[in-house]
């Protein structure tokens, strides 16, 4: 049986809205005629619109913020603000204050007194709100250029200011708490440092660790850190070191004629102890468990005999190197563990 199509346009103007009504009763034959809601688009002259001092966690006194300024203002020039800026109305001053879209004006301004005639630009009215309501769309918006790990660092310090705890600006924001803490630890590093971060000298990571680890101190040895990597000739910034124990050498390749290394020794088992001092010679479930925990546990130790122990409690330690074929061992025990419980390590 044949069948026939039906245009898309009927099929959207039959389905239900939450009334349980259609959506639409004509034809659509334009894009408006598919709204739910209106959102109404105003446009506004730029040079009456209010830039409260400090509420944008942006810094415009670092480079980065230069250079995408640089690339907004090139992109207006030809074609205009295509996305809205987000503004509040402020009864007091009666004016139109920016809350989102801060970079988008400050280029347009800019062309405006380079001679470029724009005479109004695109904005959507939001919730005025407090304070706080307000740094947190500025976080959140997301409608340009990312705010980078330092100046969110520096938003959430005044949300913090503000009486939220961090477990609240993790929920507000959608960041880990361990991102909020490092970001307000680089908040207040000193300039010198943002301006290395910023032109991608160094990395967040080896600012962390030598701001913790020197203070103040830490700016000069970031800075050698900078020009020993650009030394190198390689792209990309200053990282920070992988910090390794005593290097095993390497192991060299086995001859046809030379025997196999000798499995790495494990505890011998126990033997059956009788149960109930009646000398039946069995056995428990339990007993068999202790054996491979004990088991376990020397082939552990064993391994970690080619680790210096202060790289176990160094933070800053990430990797260490242990020997192929403990480890190898090790593994085996794991899986024997695991395959015997259904996935589960039991021992």
């Amino acid at each position: 049986m044949a069948t026939s199509e039906v245009p898309f346009a009927q099929e959207v103007a039959s389905v239900p809205n939450g009334n349980g009504a259609n959506a639409a009763t004509k034809e659509v034959t334009r894009l408006r005629d598919l709204k739910t809601s209106a959102r109404d688009q105003l446009m506004i002259d730029p040079r009456i619109i209010i830039i409260d001092d400090g509420q944008n966690p942006r810094n415009y006194d670092l480079p980065e913020n230069h250079d995408h300024l640089d690339e907004l203002k090139r992109s207006i020039r030809e074609n205009g603000v295509l996305v809205p800026l987000l503004v509040r109305y402020d009864a007091e001053r009666k004016a139109a204050v920016i809350v989102d879209g801060e970079c988008r004006l400050r280029a347009v301004l800019e062309l405006i007194t380079e001679g470029v005639e724009i005479e109004t630009v695109p904005t959507i009215q939001v919730p005025g709100g407090n304070e706080s309501d307000r740094l947190l769309t500025s976080i959140t918006a997301n409608t340009g250029k990312p705010l980078s790990k330092w100046e969110l660092g520096g938003a959430f310090q005044r949300l913090y200011k503000f009486g939220w705890a961090e477990e609240k600006i993790a929920t507000k924001t959608g960041y880990t708490d361990r991102f909020i803490r490092e970001a307000m630890e680089l908040a207040d590093a000193p300039d010198e440092i943002k301006r290395l971060l910023s032109s991608q000298a160094v990395t967040p990571s080896l600012a962390l660790a030598e701001l913790r680890a020197n203070g103040a101190a830490a700016v000069e040895t970031l800075k050698a850190a900078a020009v020993a990597a650009q030394s190198t000739g390689k792209k990309g910034p200053a990282k920070r070191a992988k910090a390794k124990s005593k290097s095993l050498p390497p192991a060299k390749p086995r001859t046809e004629n030379e025997p196999a290394p000798a499995p790495v020794e494990t505890a011998p088992a126990p033997a059956p102890q009788p149960a109930n001092g009646k000398g039946n010679g069995k056995h428990t479930d339990k007993d068999s468990d202790a054996h491979k925990l004990r088991t376990f546990s020397l082939s552990l130790n064993d391994l970690l005999k080619d680790v210096e122990p202060a790289d176990l409690t160094n933070p800053d330690v990430e990797w260490v190197s242990v020997s192929a074929l403990k480890l190898l061992a090790l593994s085996n025990l794991v899986h024997k563990a695991t395959s015997a419980n259904n996935g589960d390590v039991k021992f």
